[in-house]
């Protein structure tokens, strides 16, 4: 099935009045038993299916050299109900790298946009994101069933 504008679409994440980046109260209720795999998930919508992306949101206060903090806030790779934050690692290598740098998920631009450019924009990309909610309860079924099976597995 293809996604529908009649499908039921769960925002992912808001900025607060303070413009402070939380997970939407919809998407903490759906996805709120995954915890940090929820997060991960998220992490992976905001860049490709590669691995390392699943941190995207593992971000601590005082990780950043050389862009500021989304404003205020304390960040300590934070649960699903607290502020979050985008990591600077990957804007980093992004701002350092030309649109055809391999392997292609360092790729950046090559326009020479600063690191503030790049996790801005993954900030906005968090704060816009929307998806189909069956996709969500797919996603959450089918890991709540991997770490079934691997409880079982570990049982043995």
């Amino acid at each position: 099935m293809t996604i529908s504008r009649n499908d039921e679409w769960i925002q992912i994440a808001e900025l607060d009045e303070h413009d402070r980046i939380y997970f939407t109260p919809a998407f903490r209720e759906l996805m709120g038993d995954l915890g940090w795999e929820a997060k991960a998930f998220v992490g992976h919508l905001l860049g490709l299916w590669y691995d390392p992306f699943e941190h995207m949101l593992d971000y601590s206060s005082g990780e950043s050299r050389h862009s500021e903090d989304q404003p205020p806030g304390q960040f300590d790779r934070n649960d699903l109900d607290e502020p979050q934050e985008v990591v600077e690692y990957w804007a980093e290598t992004w701002g350092k790298m030309s649109d055809d740098h391999k392997p292609s998920h360092e790729a950046g631009t090559g326009l020479e946009l600063d690191i503030a450019w790049y996790r801005d924009v993954l900030r906005a990309k968090l704060v816009s994101l929307r998806i189909p909610k069956r996709l969500l309860l797919t996603y959450k079924e089918q890991v709540l069933a991997r770490i079934r099976q691997i409880d079982e597995h570990m049982q043995q």
